[in-house]
């Protein structure tokens, strides 16, 4: 069979680990252990320890192929891998706060699976035999990572007659196979395969095996409640069909002309049930007609009397004894019924002992209906009640009564101490013996667990101890059973699990587990491992540190904690520690260790405020935390605090290699205090704070005339455009007063200074306004006087430019990016 290794990777665990003698609150320790099977099965042992700090907590699977389990803080999975390969499975706990989000991870380990080869097992059902319903045909549908082909298929029917078959691995299949069941049903048919190699997968599913359709069809007549009337009928089809199929249709016939039939659905679960109610008392012919999904159809006709005939019912009741000197004496008491409201004529009673008796009753008689019956010994005895109704209608009704105190019993034992043999596989056990009315065993069976079992006579005069020594061949779990027979008949029986030990073996070993409650990395803890064969706990736990100063701690027996225990270093180092753990029993081991004790961690927070880009908002703020730390640990988590109390936290894996960036967004302009507080992986914290201001928001323009210093002709209105911060131009719109608009929207090829030429269509004074659009939203405008005289009055146009006639003026538009 090929071998699955899986191998141990790298663990990070994240433990508070405190002193088991000290009340500080511990934290959580993440770990677990797993077992491969040949199909790539792993099956996960939780074995992770929760520190005593409060809150609820959850376990975070992650299987290394994409797939991720939550499970209870404790809790093992099973996961099967598909496919061969190595998978780095993980264990997180999860802790979750009050009034947060997002989980907190508290303790974190991975560990490397490497699954060498998987198979599966499946088969498929093949089509049916002609004339052969109740025969199957099996196809088996093998998987192998490595293309090993089936070397044994072994196939369970459900039927109690399994099969296995051998393949050579040069067989090109179908591995096929033919099973004839005795009779239809539901089976339950598993598969297993073991390829060559030794991998062994196993697939079990549900098959229904059927014959031709045959159906029925019956009914019958439900009881009368006491609500209904007499010509009411309830009645109830029921349906029979060789392969379970459902009715589609059920058709009744009343007897009375008024008929109906009734669809039920494949899903439908609840009973076939009509209601009728008839005009007249009479004899009807009822009759079903029910049709199956299939098209299987049956029939039944009954005659049914429809009126009120007498119907009757007979029962009774023990009534309590008053008097305790006669505790054999009972009294019973009939409770007759009828439907026409008949009375006993004559009630007949059977006690059980012999002494029977019958009481004849008046028509007038109006009860109680009680007997007095005195009971030679205690005992159970059947007692029956038979009432004669006027009328002629008879019931009767039979109970079992107990009478007197009869005989109650109990077994049990305990293993007591054998001092008489140094043998540890002898043992000795004493029965616990107890009846109600102090009668004796008058014999012991014992059932030791490994077929040597004995049984043992005691007389009525013994007063000893009931004691059996037994010495077992090899250790182990044993069922002990004790099976009492005391003196008149009685007897009971228990049953123990035992464990039988060898002599004491132990060992000792410990781990170093981090702690995160202190930012001193001189203080180390450390976790006991023990061992011992039969289960003994620690008594004492003796830790030698290497520096001086060491420590002993005893326990009880009923200590359930884990055996840890922290020690501060007076300075960095390499040092010998030792663990020596005494059990109860006295067996005792120890182991040593070298560790070293690094130097405390540096580290310092600060930030920047980033420039904001020109689609940013100006209440829009980035920042930027920097980190440093002596020993290039990294951010596990930043803090920051804005000033405008809406702060917030941001938590980073150890594999981040990004920027410690955040946005933030004020609701208004000011001057606020932003603080950051990053904490390193290992437990480093530093904080930073400093004063950021968030100015307003402003823009405007300012329309001017400027005359071209080289000629007094060229005039023009210009637009002067400002806002703050800068920001880009997006578009410009003219008004020149005369009905005519346009508006020039600015690319990123012709970013500013748009401009154009308007002609007036005559001399006058317009009124010619600018509005600017700013990239963020900001908008402003300006307006200003344009005169234009007539063409003689040259003063107003310039005749320079051919393009420009006298009646043209330019308009131009720029920004200013400063205030």
């Amino acid at each position: 069979m090929r071998k699955l290794y899986a191998m141990l990777a790298g663990i990070c665990i994240t433990l508070a680990a405190i002193p088991t003698y000290s009340q500080t609150p511990t934290t959580d320790v993440a770990n677990f252990t797993f077992t491969v099977n040949a199909s790539g099965n792993v099956t996960f042992t939780n074995t992770s320890i929760l520190g005593s700090t409060g809150g609820l907590r959850k376990a975070l699977w992650s299987f290394g192929d994409g797939s991720s389990q939550l499970t209870g803080a404790l809790d093992g999975v099973e996961h099967q891998y598909v496919a061969a390969g190595t998978y780095t499975a993980c264990l997180k706990i999860l802790l979750y706060v009050t009034n947060s989000s997002e989980p907190i991870v508290t303790a974190h380990i991975c560990k490397t699976i490497v699954i060498e080869s998987v198979c599966r097992a499946d088969f498929e059902r093949g089509p049916t035999i002609a004339n052969h319903p109740l025969t199957v045909n099996l196809h088996a549908i093998p998987w192998h990572s490595n293309q090993n082909k089936p070397v044994l298929i072994c196939w369970n029917f459900g039927d109690g007659s399994d099969t296995c078959i051998q393949y050579s691995n040069t067989f090109p299949g179908p591995y096929a196979v033919n099973h004839t069941y005795s009779s239809p049903g539901e089976y339950q048919v598993c598969v297993k395969i073991l390829y060559q190699g030794g991998c062994e997968a196993r697939k079990c599913k549900e098959i229904r095996v059927s014959l031709p359709d045959s159906c029925r069809a019956d009914f019958e007549r439900l009881p009368l409640t006491t609500t209904n009337s007499v010509l009411n009928a309830t009645f109830k089809a029921l349906p029979w069909h060789s392969n379970n199929k459902k009715p589609s249709r059920v058709c009744w016939t009343f007897g009375d002309g008024r008929d109906t039939c009734i669809n039920y659905g494949q899903d439908y679960t609840g009973n076939y049930v009509v209601n009728h109610t008839y005009q007249s008392y009479g004899q009807y012919p009822v009759c079903v007609k029910i049709t199956y999904y299939g098209g299987c159809e049956a029939s039944k006709c009954k005659e049914v009397l429809i009126g009120r005939p007498d119907s009757c019912t007979a029962n009774f009741e023990r009534l309590p004894v008053t008097s305790a000197n006669h505790p054999l004496n009972t009294v019973f008491k009939a409770l007759p019924w009828h439907n026409n409201g008949k009375k006993p004529k004559r009630i007949c009673w059977t006690f059980g002992d012999g002494r029977d008796t019958c009481i004849n009753y008046l028509n007038i008689y109006n009860g109680p209906y009680t007997v007095s019956h005195n009971y030679y010994q205690p005992g159970n005895y059947t007692v029956c009640v038979k009432i004669l109704y006027y009328g002629e209608c008879e019931s009767s009704k039979c109970k079992q009564v107990q009478v007197g105190q009869l005989d109650s019993c109990r077994a049990d034992f305990e293993r007591i101490p054998v001092t008489t043999s140094n043998n540890t596989l002898a043992t000795a056990f004493r029965a616990l013996p107890w009846h109600n009315n102090n009668k004796k065993p008058s014999k012991i069976c014992w059932t030791f667990g490994d077929g040597k079992d004995t049984c043992i006579n005691y007389g009525q005069d013994y007063n000893g101890p009931y004691v059996v020594n037994h010495t077992y061949a090899q250790p182990g779990q044993y069922e002990v059973c004790v099976k009492i027979i005391y003196y008149g008949g009685c007897d009971s029986r228990k049953c123990k699990v035992i464990h039988v030990v060898r002599p004491d073996e132990c060992k000792a070993d410990y781990e170093r587990i981090p702690i995160t409650t202190t930012n001193n990395v001189l203080t180390t803890a450390f976790r006991a491992l023990p061992w011992h064969n039969n289960n003994k706990k620690p008594s004492k736990i003796c830790w030698t540190f290497g520096d001086g100063r060491d420590t002993c701690i005893n326990y009880g027996q009923d200590y359930n904690g884990q055996y840890v225990v922290s020690h501060t270093y007076a300075q960095p180092g390499t040092y010998v520690v030792c663990i020596k753990i005494t059990y109860f029993g006295g067996c005792e081991a120890g182991k040593c260790k070298e560790i070293h004790v690094p130097r405390p961690d540096e580290c310092k927070a600060g930030f920047e405020r980033l420039p904001l880009t020109s689609s940013n908002n100006i209440l829009n703020t980035v920042f930027r935390a920097i980190p440093w730390h002596s020993t290039n640990k990294k951010p596990a988590r930043i803090c920051w605090s804005f000033g405008d109390g809406k702060d917030t936290c941001i938590n980073y894996g150890q594999d981040y290699t990004g920027q410690y960036v955040v946005n933030h967004t004020y609701a208004q302009p000011g001057e606020y205090e932003v603080c950051v507080k990053i904490l390193y992986y290992g437990g480093c914290e530093a904080r930073k704070c400093e004063k950021v201001r968030v100015p307003h928001q402003t823009c405007n323009v300012h329309l001017f005339e400027l005359t071209n210093s080289a000629t007094s002709l060229q005039r023009g209105l210009y637009a002067a455009a400002t806002s703050v911060p800068p920001r880009r131009i997006e578009r410009i719109c003219w008004s020149f007063g005369d009905g005519e608009d346009t508006c020039i929207n600015a690319t990123a090829t012709d970013p500013v200074d748009p401009f154009i030429r308007h002609t007036y269509p005559g001399p006058g004074v317009y009124r010619a306004c600018v509005k600017v659009l700013f990239e963020g939203g900001c908008s402003t405008h300006d307006c200003e006087e344009v005169v234009i005289r007539s063409n003689t009055d040259i003063c107003g146009g310039y005749m320079t430019d051919s393009l420009v006639g006298p009646r043209t003026f330019k308009f131009k538009g720029y920004s200013i990016h400063r205030p």
